[in-house]
């Protein structure tokens, strides 16, 4: 894609591109068309493979791992099981971040899932395709993006309070507070600049490795010196209730969850044909490695009755293990948690991005900031104070049974775009080739894992999902398909637009 002129600033460009008003995608004219203003600015690709490899990382590695190991054993009642479990939820996440790494380099756009239904499912059903992708962005908009960020931050309150203020317990307005107070600040420098709320993730994961680390190391040196009773006769007990291991797979893909989060950034990382599949290749595993073993340590300590009996698991842990330097540890898990929240709130901002680009959205979130280049609208307007929002009640288990439900929805619907995309999109280059087979066996399990929770263990949680989701076709009619614009709406975009310096952007397809 020509550009035509190019601004430079000090200390930054922004680049100007000056384009016909139609632009056409993946050869799809009548499906895809996107009306651009004369004047766009472009997100550049800042993002290389190492940069990758971190957003993988330090978007799962984060309070799942502290959170999970109890839920999983109380599912799975043995400690052998419990490890299996984990292990499994690994694959079958590299498994899934495979598929996506397929449809990403097929359809490289950023938005992830909203660009995949859209242009893969809309290969096969035009109509289809567009219904799906605007149920996607109005669930993640509404539910999964911010639910998530408000899980993570609210988690990092409180282990970072607990660190902090020793044996004084903090109080639950403390938390809430703190945890809106963690929002506000990810918003500001992911509204500042791309580049640095990069190298804040690269830094968040560095303190994440090296928290695991610890733990691991201790529990190796633990092991050397013959604390192994624990993990001896490991299948001792194991439940033999189906629904029961499947609720643990369940909770132990909550702790992997994440692995997507890249493909929401396609369009800022540089050869991402090379780079996405290689990314999650590289992360993925170690990150499985890292999560057994860091179990692995919490069980040269505790006892399957004092891990399901503790209610902070890593710090029961580190009560024996660390000794003096205790307190250090809550500390270091909520910069974890941190980690994540930024990561998601990150990708979170370009996929409303793209969703306003394709009109599912208001126009004002398909803008950026035109001398900074970052998705402000998306970042601060809708992603970060709906999470503010999910804070206030404080129910971490209400919120991730409200997250889980719904994402695996989409995480099935797009893995079925895979498939359809091997027979409609043959001749487009891939990288990485899921074998058919396997891509139905993803497909079986996001089935089996939307299903069975809800059949064993039936939640209000889960009808509220269903129903958001459902309520959203209400708009999709009018907004979207008759594409009524409100004159309201029209005033507050046009006045957001003057006041921050904010240019409708098109992100760059190379």
């Amino acid at each position: 894609m020509a550009s035509n002129d190019s601004v430079h600033r000090h200390g930054q460009s922004v680049i100007i591109e000056n384009r016909r008003a139609s632009t056409k995608f993946n050869n799809q004219p009548e499906l895809l068309t996107a009306e651009s203003p004369k004047d766009e600015v472009v997100l550049k690709r800042r993002l290389g493979l190492f940069s990758g490899v971190c957003i993988v990382i330090g978007t799962i590695i984060g309070s799942g791992i502290f959170i999970s190991p109890k839920s999983i054993l109380e599912e799975t009642k043995s400690v052998g099981l419990c490890l299996i479990i984990w292990t499994i939820c690994g694959l079958i996440s590299i498994l899934g971040a495979l598929c996506y790494a397929e449809i990403g380099a097929v359809i490289p756009r950023n938005g992830a899932e909203v660009a995949y239904l859209k242009e893969g499912i809309g290969s096969v059903h035009e109509r289809t395709g567009d219904i799906l992708a605007y149920l996607f962005i109005w669930t993640s908009t509404l539910i999964t993006i911010p639910s998530t960020i408000a899980v993570i931050s609210l988690t990092f309150s409180r282990y970072f309070l607990s660190g902090v203020m020793g044996d004084c317990e903090p109080s639950k307005e403390l938390v809430t507070l703190f945890a809106i107070f963690t929002i506000l600040m990810l918003i500001n420098i992911n509204a500042i600049s791309v580049s640095a709320a990069n190298r804040l993730n690269i830094i968040f994961v560095i303190c994440k490795v090296l928290t695991i680390m610890t733990v691991i190391i201790v529990g190796l040196v633990r092991i050397g010196q013959g604390h192994t009773l624990n993990l001896k006769h490991s299948f001792d007990g194991t439940t033999t209730k189906p629904f029961g291991v499947a609720l643990a797979f369940y909770k132990g893909l909550f702790a992997y969850g994440g692995w997507n989060n890249l493909n929401s950034v396609t369009e800022e990382l540089k050869n991402p044909k090379r780079n996405l599949w290689l990314s999650v290749v590289l992360g993925l595993p170690s990150v499985i490695v890292l999560y057994v073993l860091t179990n692995i340590s919490y069980f040269t300590v505790m006892n399957k009755v004092e891990l399901l009996s503790s209610d902070a698991v890593a710090v029961t842990w580190a009560q024996v293990a660390l000794g003096p330097v205790v307190r250090a540890l809550p500390i270091l898990i909520s910069i974890s948690a941190l980690g994540s929240a930024s990561a998601i709130l990150f990708g979170g901002a370009r996929c409303c991005m793209v969703g306003a680009q394709y009109g599912y959205l208001p126009e004002l979130f398909a803008c950026v900031q035109s001398q900074r280049l970052t998705p402000l609208p998306g970042v601060v307007l809708l992603v970060g104070f709906l999470a503010i929002a999910y804070s206030i009640p404080s129910d971490l288990y209400a919120l991730i049974d409200f997250f889980s439900f719904s994402v695996w929805i989409f995480y099935g619907l797009t893995f079925v775009t895979t498939l359809c995309c091997k027979f409609t999109k043959k001749d487009v280059q891939r990288m990485i080739n899921v074998p058919i087979p396997l891509v139905i066996v993803i497909i079986l399990i996001s089935i089996y894992l939307i299903i069975v929770p809800v059949i064993s263990y039936p939640s209000v949680g889960f009808l509220i999902a269903a129903l958001v989701i459902l309520f959203g076709l209400v708009f999709y009619y009018p907004f979207v398909y008759r594409k009524i614009e409100l004159q309201l709406m029209k005033k507050t975009s046009s006045s957001c637009q003057v006041f921050f310096k904010l240019q409708r952007g098109q992100i760059n397809i190379e």
